[in-house]
């Protein structure tokens, strides 16, 4: 296991600036892929954190590096190899096969694979649309929303949320992105999605 190497900015790899809100700073992805996955990990609640290009290890005389470590709640983390299913040749089984068995002996971690098959198409979309607003504070609000209905419409708690004092629309948004109101993430999130109060 070494180090994780720093770069500059010529860096030969294609790199999408991410801002993580779970990390509090910015992550870089080599791929949209990645980012998706980056992006699932803000929304799954038993993600405490993660980071990108952790750290790379010599797997038979050759560099490695995971696209991501992932540490989990129940103390759980593993690395994560994120790849497209047309990279998916016999030859990229047989390097993964002996990656996943190098670094488990080195650090005791599993190495797991992620595609674009494992990827919600409609869960996706109401991540994308929901994520700007993780930033918003909300933090004055939560007393006042345990008066709201345990369920309701998106578009009556966006109403009932511009009654309070200095709130908006947007914070109606950030709550939900928050999870302090859930819904039914595999339906297209709208005006009429059902809310449920976490």
């Amino acid at each position: 296991m070494k180090g994780k190497k720093k770069y500059g900015k010529h860096r030969s790899k294609h790199t999408i600036n991410f801002y993580s809100d779970k990390n509090r700073c910015h992550v870089w992805c080599e791929s949209f892929l990645e980012r998706k996955y980056a992006l699932h990990c803000e929304f799954d609640e038993s993600v405490v954190c993660y980071t990108t290009q952790p750290e790379y290890f010599s797997v038979f005389g050759k560099r490695y590096t995971p696209d991501f470590l992932v540490c989990y709640q129940s103390g759980h983390a593993e690395y994560v190899e994120v790849k497209h299913t047309s990279y998916m040749r016999d030859d990229f089984f047989q390097k993964h096969k002996h990656r996943k068995r190098s670094i488990y002996e080195m650090t005791k971690l599993d190495l797991i694979l992620v595609s674009e098959q494992d990827f919600n198409g409609v869960e996706s979309q109401n991540y994308e649309l929901l994520n700007p607003y993780k930033q918003i504070d909300t933090t004055e609000l939560l007393t006042d929303i345990k008066l709201f209905p345990k369920r309701l419409t998106f578009s009556k708690f966006e109403k009932a949320i511009e009654k309070l004092s200095g709130a908006t629309k947007a914070h109606a948004w950030a709550l939900v992105a928050k999870h302090h109101y859930r819904f039914d993430v595999f339906r297209p999130f709208d005006a009429d999605s059902m809310l449920m109060r976490a």
